[in-house]
């Protein structure tokens, strides 16, 4: 059909939804593993040994001046006692610092608020472990913080220390030093610990401490009474050593001496002195004072402040170089996000490593971090630092007072630049590592960033699980589910996008649980969903994230409570076709929170939810809503245990429906049908397993006395079974009852069997399994009888229905038939309360793990590929357009001129296997497919031939009648129907690779192997007409995958030939339908008119010389505002009609002159022979006023439409003479001058101009 651009662009493109090009799975990046629990730091012992009174010991040589503070205490300008309490109380407030606050008390309550801390200085071996005593005590299994500072003692590498494996401390008089074994301390401690050694040779404490443990593990493991637990010091102990086996500490005056120990406490404070006398280095001086550093304006924990930005942009850069050292998620989780103390801890570990390792000292740690000391976002910090500090020299501030705090530093605002354009640099598919991200981690709590810091979230969550796998792995969950409750203003869509993507790909019970348990976070989605001024997509996105919940968790009775199912009502109620999406997760939500949930089943019962709401979608326009809605009436079967007439009513109405969906044209329809009712014949097994037994008796009874008639001479009527099958004929004889036809529980099995026939091979599948597992459970003798009657369809020239089907009700005798006990009149058996054991599903699908895993693809951009302008697939359909137009231009250009010239050359031949039955060009590539019985083949023809491609259409089943190309103006498809009425449709047909089943169904039921069997496709409104030995024309709509109407032909003889005409005209849309029938009638159909009244002229029915012909082809050809039709009759009779004329005008004209080839029009009538025998097959071209017609005198004759012919193409003797068989199929290029043949002796031959290269095999 000739088309323009604009009615082009308004063809659907077919099967292009996502339920159509995906493969139906869940996501197999969904994370389900539960994170190990790791324990909380609640309390530390704190053991000081500086011996401040004495000098220090021989063996440690100190150079003068050296380092000498303590906790930033300077104990030479004060007296020793006073020293040490200052030491300790600063030691004490640094470490409780680390730890979170629990309660509004007063800060110094650190025991109670802030852990339970225990500091000694100068202490004996029987203190510590008393303090280590008293802290397990009161911490339980949590983990215990122990700290050790040894400035004051021996090296640990003394001979005293090393051969008893312990560290130095004082005695009980306190002047001597004794050592403390590490075996006695981590029996103390116990585990979970965390270990922070500051002293010289720290490195060989910890390397004796694993030695010492590992020892004690052997010895367990070496005992026989093993009455106590296996000791994990080893693997449940960290360690943070302030330098290695064979290192001191640094001994810069300029530097405190636990300089370590103020990294891991008071990291920010380090940091800017050792900013400061790195100016020394650099010489750049931007204060010439330290006291500075210590009049910073502001506090650490207030972000808007010139402190608490230093402190926030810190964090962050410990937090960014901890991700990118690859610890793994378990890891990093465990080190720097669970416990807050163990955080900080390595957090100033991590600047320890850069500071001491500019003084030759290499901080180490258990498990061992990689150094980080070099790497160049410690740049972005010192260009910080150098922002702030250059304000501060501005502002000359000396002393602490609230002034008003600006932004100074563009560390965050450079960072966030960044992620940006990392982002927009990398494809969708790209596994990129993003080295900002902790980085956003932190500036989501400031709220200086968060709108935009949460939209780049979003936008990077929206690349897939792999990106959302990565958020999870830096700990933004904790926080995100606070953010629910703060009032998220203009940011709420990005939030639910945030979530939507987070539970599409975790599964955890730690994620989703906690939003059930608080009622705060339930409002937050529930409150989304009921706001009918937000965006369908948003409102669609939160109703996905509850049904997640519901899903997954064992608290979904919550949601009951919040008026969920009422909230859900109104989603279904009056939307607009548009938001499918929020259909379809409202739907899937209520089977979510009814499955196996009785209470809640009652309450979508009393809320008119199945009837009012979910039954109604069945019919619904869109395939994956319907498949939504078949899935949630599974649900509801087989959910209720108690014994109710009204349940059981509910039950019978749901099953009645869903054998309705049973026969729907969407695959996935028909399967979550199968499943759902596979709940029904569970919930109502004993009924299905007498309904089975009984129908195996009656088939091998019948089967019995068939054969025996078989065997007898004298039986005057014809075998009903013929080698064992039964032919369609026999139908009628063995029809069941009219009586019993309203047997609910035999017509759902008859449905079951039913579909054993389906053209899907996984509805077969399901099928299966569904009958083994009633035939398993029935009599042994009964299933003997079934196994020997039962036929399948591995012969795809089988002519049986399913037998079931025929005579599943024809013993009235028995109860399950009659009007006993299984007639719905019964209301003295009651069906079988289903216990918890028995609700294992016989089958399933995906269906409900592919919705979930949709939201894990990307919701910001455009899924469809073909829609993206930077995917791949958009610019092969640019290209595909491209090359359309071209060629549609150069054949309005060229072909209408060419209504003279021959089409006489052979150019290609081949010779067929099989003999085809339709041949057919490829429109935009130079191939052409031939259709045979049971394969199609991909036959390239501008090169040397060959066979490209070839596949089972039909997969295996019947015989291939008919194919018809769809949408060959955008994509093509190929749709092939078979002798049983099964339609078939290949995307990608022409490629190996990638050629699959689009869509299968069964066009209608009354099919008949015999006789022809029609195809034809009307554009603009996507229906597939399809018609064959049946006294009406079926029509499918293929965007709606539902069967559109009947379309009633008022014809007792069946059509031969019939042709579509349907275009945009004006505001409405023209759609026509010519029949030409087996007695020569042609009648014309209006579509868009009632079925009673939708045949508009009749004509061809005139007086013939013998008999009535059948028609062989019909075409519809515009003429300017005029269409002309042509009918072309098995006798070789052509005519034109047109529609002007009147039927008196038609009449007069067709009586007088019976031509073989007749016009009517303003010329005079004229005759032309067409053939000289009887007519095959006809093609018209749909730029070229040329036609072909084959006959069965071995040749083909090329006319131009107004009755000249061009050439004949006959059939030659000799050995280099042309051979032509008689034409069985004969089809024009779309867009060249060319024709293609097939004929009755499998040659299969390409004609075009005789200056068109010639290819032959």
């Amino acid at each position: 059909m000739d088309l323009d651009e604009s009615e082009i662009k308004k063809i659907r493109v077919l099967f292009n939804d996502p339920i159509h090009k995906d493969e139906i799975q869940g996501n197999h990046e969904t994370i389900t593993q539960e994170l190990e629990h790791q324990p909380r730091s609640m309390g530390a012992v704190l053991v000081i040994i500086a011996m401040l009174q004495y000098p220090p010991p021989p063996e440690k040589q100190k150079i003068s001046p050296c380092a000498l503070t303590e906790t930033w205490v300077d104990p030479s300008k004060m007296e020793y006692k006073k020293a040490q309490e200052a030491i300790k109380e600063n030691l004490k407030r640094q470490f409780s610092d680390l730890f979170p606050q629990t309660s509004k008390k007063p800060v110094r309550s650190y025991e109670k608020d802030r852990g339970t801390i225990r500091v000694e200085m100068d202490c004996s071996p029987s203190k510590v472990y008393g303090h280590c005593d008293s802290v397990r005590k009161q911490i339980n299994n949590n983990r215990m913080i122990f700290y050790y500072n040894g400035h004051g003692t021996l090296s640990c590498t003394h001979e005293t220390a090393a051969n008893n494996q312990g560290i130095w401390v004082l005695n009980s008089q306190v002047k001597h030093y004794t050592v403390l074994p590490l075996g006695s301390l981590m029996e103390k401690v116990q585990t979970p610990a965390i270990y922070i050694w500051d002293c010289d040779n720290a490195g060989h404490i910890v390397n004796t401490f694993n030695n010492v443990a590992r020892a004690k593990k052997q010895a367990w493991n070496d005992s026989r009474d093993r009455y106590y637990v296996e000791p994990m010091f080893e693997e449940k102990s960290l360690h943070l050593a302030a330098c290695g086996a064979d290192e001191t500490l640094p001994q810069n005056p300029e530097l405190p001496a636990d300089l370590y120990t103020c990294c891991l406490t008071t990291a920010l404070a380090t940091a800017l002195r050792f900013w400061f006398h790195q100016q020394k280095v650099t010489g750049i001086h931007i204060l010439d004072c330290i006291d500075y550093l210590d009049n910073i304006p502001g506090s650490l924990t207030t972000k808007s402040t010139m402190l608490g930005e230093l402190e926030w942009i810190l964090v962050a850069v410990h937090d960014t170089l901890a991700w990118q050292m690859d610890l793994g998620q378990t890891m990093f989780i465990k080190l720097f996000r669970n416990c807050r103390p163990v955080a900080s801890c390595f957090r100033g570990h991590i600047l320890a490593d850069r500071i001491m390792r500019s003084y030759n000292v290499r901080p180490l740690s258990v498990p061992e971090l990689p150094s980080m000391a070099q790497h160049p976002l410690w740049k972005s910090w010192d260009l910080a630092l150098d922002s702030v500090m250059s304000e501060l020299s501005f502002r000359k501030i000396r002393v602490t007072r609230p002034a008003p705090h600006r932004q100074i530093s563009t560390f965050f605002f450079d960072q966030l630049t960044e992620f940006k354009v990392y982002l927009s640099q990398h494809q969708r598919n790209d596994k990129i590592d993003c080295r900002q991200l902790p980085v956003l981690f932190h500036m989501l709590m400031g709220s200086q960033y968060r709108e935009e810091c949460l939209s780049l979230i979003g936008k990077f969550l929206d690349r897939g699980p792999y990106a959302v796998q990565k958020f999870l792995d830096i700990g933004f969950l904790p926080y995100l589910r606070q953010m629910l409750k703060i009032p998220t203003g203009d940011y709420k869509y990005i939030m639910v996008l945030i979530w939507a993507k987070i539970l599409a790909t975790d599964r955890r019970m730690t994620t989703i649980d906690p939003i059930l348990t608080d009622a705060a976070y339930r409002k937050f989605f529930i409150n989304i969903l009921n706001d009918s001024d937000m965006i369908l997509q948003t409102r669609a996105m939160a109703c996905f994230c509850l049904s997640i919940l519901v899903r997954f968790s064992q608290k979904n009775s919550l949601l009951l409570g919040e008026n969920l199912v009422n909230e859900l009502n109104d989603c279904l109620e009056d939307m607009p076709l548009r938001s499918t999406k929020l259909q379809n997760c409202a739907v899937l939500c209520l089977a979510y929170l009814w499955d196996g949930n009785e209470k809640a089943m009652w309450t979508a019962v009393r809320a008119n939810t199945i009837e009012g709401y979910v039954v109604k979608l069945i019919d619904h326009p869109n395939p994956e809503t319907r498949t939504a809605a078949v899935y949630a009436l599974g649900t509801f079967l087989n959910t209720r245990r108690s014994d109710s007439q009204h349940g059981e009513t509910i039950e019978h109405k749901i099953a009645k429906d869903l054998l309705l969906a049973s026969r729907d044209g969407c695959v996935h329809v028909r399967r979550e049908a199968v499943v759902a009712l596979s709940r029904y014949i569970q919930q109502y097994e004993p009924k299905f397993i007498t309904v089975a037994a009984s129908v195996a008796e009656d088939l091998a009874t019948r089967m019995q006395k068939t054969s025996i008639c078989e065997d007898d001479e004298s039986c005057s009527s014809p075998s009903l079974f013929a080698s064992r099958k039964i032919s369609s004929s026999t139908k009628s004889l063995i029809a069941p009852p009219s009586r019993i036809i309203g047997n609910k529980f035999v017509d759902a099995w008859r449905t079951i069997k039913g579909l054993e026939r389906d053209p899907d091979t996984e509805v077969r599948r399901l099928v299966s399994e569904v009958i083994k597992f009633i035939e398993k459970k029935m009599p042994r003798h009964t299933r003997r009888k079934t196994s020997e009657t039962s036929y399948t369809d591995s012969s795809p020239d089988s002519n049986i229905q399913p037998i079931y089907q025929a005579y599943a009700h024809a013993n009235p005798k028995r109860d399950v038939f009659g009007e006993g006990r299984v007639v719905e009149k019964d209301d003295d058996e009651r069906p079988p309360i289903v216990s918890d054991q028995q609700t294992t599903q016989i089958i399933r699908t995906k269906f409900a793990d592919w919705t979930d895993a949709s939201f894990s693809q990307p919701l910001l951009v455009m899924r469809d590929e073909e829609s993206d302008p930077n995917s791949e697939a958009f610019a092969l359909n640019v290209l595909r357009d491209t090359k359309y137009s071209e060629k549609k231009g150069k054949a309005r250009a060229t072909l209408e001129k060419r209504a003279h010239e021959k089409l006489d050359a052979q150019v290609y031949g081949i010779k067929h296997n099989i003999r085809p039955h339709k041949v057919d060009f490829h429109p935009f590539e130079p191939l052409i497919y031939i259709l045979d019985d049971s394969f199609c083949s991909l036959v390239e023809y501008d090169c040397k031939p060959r066979v490209q491609h070839r596949f089972a259409c039909c997969e295996m089943r019947g015989t291939a009648k008919d194919s018809i190309m769809l949408n060959e103006h955008k994509r093509p498809f190929l749709c092939v129907i078979n002798s049983d009425a099964e339609v078939y449709i290949w995307r990608n047909f022409e490629s190996p690779e990638h050629c699959s089943l689009a869509s299968t169904f069964k066009a209608y039921t009354e099919a008949s192997r015999r006789g022809r069997v029609l195809l034809n496709y009307a554009e603009f409104s996507s229906n597939l007409l399809i018609s064959g030995q049946i006294k009406r024309i079926v029509s499918w709509n293929l965007v709606r995958e539902t069967r559109y109407s009947d379309i009633q032909t008022h014809s007792e003889l069946p059509v031969t030939a019939f042709t579509t005409f349907d275009r945009p005209l004006g505001p409405e849309q023209e759609s026509l339908l010519l029949a030409g029938f087996q007695d020569g009638v042609c009648r014309l159909y209006d579509l868009r008119t009632p079925s009673h009244n939708q045949v508009v002229q009749k004509f061809g029915d005139l007086p013939r010389s013998n008999k009535t012909s059948p028609v062989v082809s019909v075409h519809v050809r515009p003429n300017n505002d005029n269409k002309i039709i042509y009918t072309a009759s098995y006798s070789g009779e052509m005519c034109f009609w047109d529609l002007r004329k009147t039927k008196s005008d038609v009449e007069e004209a067709d009586y007088l002159n019976m031509p073989r080839y007749q016009t009517l029009g303003p010329d005079p009538p004229n005759t032309r022979e067409v053939v000289s025998s009887m007519l095959r097959t006809v093609a018209f071209h749909n730029y070229a006023p040329v036609m072909a017609c084959g006959s069965h005198d071995q040749g083909i004759k090329i006319w131009n439409t107004w009755g000249d012919k061009l050439n004949d193409i006959k059939f030659h003797e000799g050995f280099m003479g042309q051979k032509v068989g008689p034409s069985v199929s004969l089809q024009f290029h779309p867009f060249e001058y060319k024709l293609v043949s097939a004929g009755q002796d499998n040659c299969v031959t390409v004609y075009g101009k005789a200056t068109d290269p010639v290819n032959k095999i």
